[in-house]
C-alpha cells in the first residue's frame, strides 16, 4: 500500500446507500475503484410529515453501523460520508445528524445544492472533455440540472422532483400505465417551465445511476451506444414502455433489477428535459458527484466551494 492512500466515499441517497472505496496514487493521484457497494435502505419510506422517522433513523444507523466494519476492515485512510436531498430537504435534519454522531461517532456532510452541483461538475471534468453545457443528475428525490461553461458552474436548477418521489406519488403498480405516464410529465413540466436558464446550448451530460441504466438497456435492446444515445432512442424506448414490450421488463430486469420501479420515471424526466430544451444528443459520464468530492473535497483538501463570478 506504500504508494497508495485508500479512501472510502458513502453516498447517502434516498433509496439507496452506497460504499465506494478507491486507491489514489500518492503522486499521481490516479484512482482506482477497489469497493462498490450498494445498500437498498429506502430511507425516503421512512420520511412522514418532512421527517425522518426513529425507524428510518435507526435504519440509517444499521447500515452506517455495517459500512463502518467494512472500512475499518479495509483500513482506509479517510471516510467521508455525505448526504444530498435525502437529508437536506428533511425537517428533522439536525436531529438525525445527531443521532449518528452520537451512537457511531460518525459525521455526515450534508451537501447544499450548489455544492451537489459543484462537485458533480468535477466528477464530469476529470473523465469528459466538454468546455460548457448542461449537466443532469436524477437521483431519486431529487434531480439536478446546471449549465457550466471552461469556468465550472453558473446555473443551478434544483427540482424537487426524482424518480422514486414520482413513483410513489403517481404509479399503482410495477410500471407507469399511460395516464399515470401523462401526470408524471405533467409534474416534470411543471417543475422545469418554473425557471428560465439564460443561456441556451445543446451539449448534454448526464451522470449518475438512473442515466447509466439507461445506456445500458439502449445498448441491450439495439445495440446503442450506452455512453452517448440521443432523443430518438429515447422516444423508441418510451414507445416499448407504452406498449408493454416484455424485451424492456426483461431488459431492466437484467441490467438492474433494484431499478424496476423508478427507471421508467428516470426516462421520463430526460426525455421531457431534453425535449423541452430541444436537446437531440446525451453524453454518459461515468464520474460523478462521488468522484468529484473525492477529487476537490478529499485530496484537494478543499472545504469551501468557490465559484467564479
Amino acid at each position: 500500500m506504500g504508494l497508495f492512500l485508500r479512501h472510502a466515499i458513502v453516498d447517502i441517497g434516498s433509496n439507496t446507500i452506497r460504499l465506494i472505496v478507491f486507491d489514489a496514487h500518492k503522486e499521481t493521484e490516479k484512482l482506482k475503484k477497489v469497493l462498490n457497494k450498494k445498500y437498498t435502505a429506502g430511507l425516503i419510506t421512512y420520511v412522514h410529515d418532512g421527517e425522518l422517522s426513529g425507524k428510518g433513523i435507526k435504519k440509517l444507523i444499521k447500515t452506517l453501523e455495517s459500512i463502518k466494519n467494512i472500512v475499518e476492515e479495509l483500513k482506509v485512510d479517510t471516510f467521508s460520508p455525505f448526504a444530498t436531498a435525502s437529508l437536506r430537504n428533511l425537517d428533522n435534519t439536525e436531529e438525525v445528524l445527531a443521532r449518528v454522531k452520537e451512537e457511531l461517532d460518525i459525521d455526515i456532510d450534508v451537501l447544499d445544492q450548489v455544492e451537489e452541483a459543484f462537485l458533480g461538475n468535477v466528477g464530469i471534468r476529470s473523465e469528459v472533455e466538454i468546455e460548457s453545457g448542461f449537466s443532469i443528475d436524477i437521483g431519486g428525490a431529487s434531480t439536478e440540472i446546471v449549465y457550466f461553461d471552461e469556468e465550472g458552474p453558473k446555473e443551478f436548477l434544483n427540482l424537487n422532483i426524482g424518480s422514486l418521489l414520482l413513483y410513489t406519488a403517481n404509479v399503482s403498480r410495477i410500471l407507469p400505465k399511460k395516464k399515470e405516464m401523462r401526470a408524471i410529465k405533467k409534474t416534470i413540466l411543471r417543475e422545469i417551465n418554473s425557471f428560465k436558464f439564460s443561456t441556451k446550448t445543446d451539449k448534454l451530460v448526464g451522470i449518475g445511476g438512473s442515466i447509466r441504466t439507461t445506456g445500458k438497456i439502449i445498448e441491450d435492446l439495439w445495440g446503442g451506444d450506452e455512453k452517448s444515445f440521443s432523443l430518438d432512442d429515447l422516444d423508441k424506448l418510451m414507445e416499448l414502455i407504452e406498449d408493454k414490450d416484455t424485451d424492456i421488463i426483461r431488459s431492466i430486469l437484467s441490467i438492474n433489477p433494484a431499478r424496476i420501479h423508478t427507471t421508467v420515471p428516470g426516462i421520463i424526466i430526460l426525455r421531457t428535459f431534453m425535449k423541452k430544451f430541444k436537446i437531440n444528443e446525451i453524453q454518459v459520464s461515468g464520474n460523478g458527484l462521488r468522484e468529484g468530492y473525492l477529487i476537490y473535497k478529499v485530496l484537494g483538501g478543499n472545504n469551501e466551494i468557490v465559484l467564479s463570478k
